[in-house]
């Protein structure tokens, strides 16, 4: 399922829970954000109510099961702590800007919770 971030607050999947006993992929895309001439040049994934298996790794290209695309994709594997209610995945990306003044930005964070339900 996707859910579109406002670059205000964070997105909380209500409908998209995550067994405890499980470990998944949340995927965050940047081909709205990004602007002429930026690309990213650090990324990591912080986490909280869980353990990160696969840090941010940049995936590209992501085709979700209605057949939408989703470019400059990053993607996050993470598994459950035991007793946690959520689990709150935070990409923070530094960017770049080609041409004579770098314009980039430095720390931005774009963070999902994703609630922990037995299902």
């Amino acid at each position: 399922m996707t859910y579109r971030h406002n670059n205000r607050d964070v997105v909380i999947c209500y409908s998209d829970p995550i067994d405890p006993d499980s470990t998944d992929w949340v995927f965050f895309s940047y081909q709205n954000w990004l602007r002429a001439f930026e690309a990213i040049t650090e990324h990591k994934a912080l986490i909280t109510g869980g353990t990160i298996v696969t840090d941010s790794v940049f995936i590209g290209d992501v085709v979700d099961s209605l057949g939408n695309t989703y470019t400059n994709t990053y993607g996050v594997e993470f598994s459950v702590t035991t007793g946690a209610t959520q689990v709150t995945i935070t990409h923070r990306v530094d960017s770049a800007v080609s041409g004579s003044i770098d314009l980039g930005r430095t720390h931005i964070d774009h963070t999902a919770i994703i609630q922990v339900r037995s299902l």
